[in-house]
């Protein structure tokens, strides 16, 4: 390794990154749980009529948000867990081949 002080550096950014990840989760949750105004939405004519917290529109959006995002994930996920049982299923028959002793091999 050249530099075998980046590896200390990338790890400790890690934790970093995760520490303050949570803060801001913590931070949001905590001001959207805190936040019991209720809103209406409405949108090109169309309200909501029913109030919600600051937090369950968050949440009900997020939810929303992801679900085209997990459902176009699938295909390309089933594929490659197709190609990797593919791939193990070869691995494991050819580590057979070379367990077995050839015809021509002296025991």
């Amino acid at each position: 390794m050249i530099f075998p002080a980046l590896s200390v550096y990338d790890r400790c950014m890690r934790y970093v990154n995760i520490v303050v990840t949570i803060l801001f989760l913590l931070f949001v949750i905590t001001f959207c749980v805190n936040n019991t105004q209720e809103f209406s939405l409405s949108f090109f004519g169309y309200r909501l009529t029913i109030e919600l917290q600051l937090w369950m529109l968050m949440v009900i959006f997020f939810v929303a948000g992801m679900v085209p995002v997990v459902v176009s994930e699938i295909p390309d996920r089933t594929e490659r867990f197709m190609k990797i049982r593919a791939l193990k299923t070869r691995i494991r028959d050819l580590e057979e081949q070379l367990r077995r002793p050839s015809a021509g091999d002296p025991a």
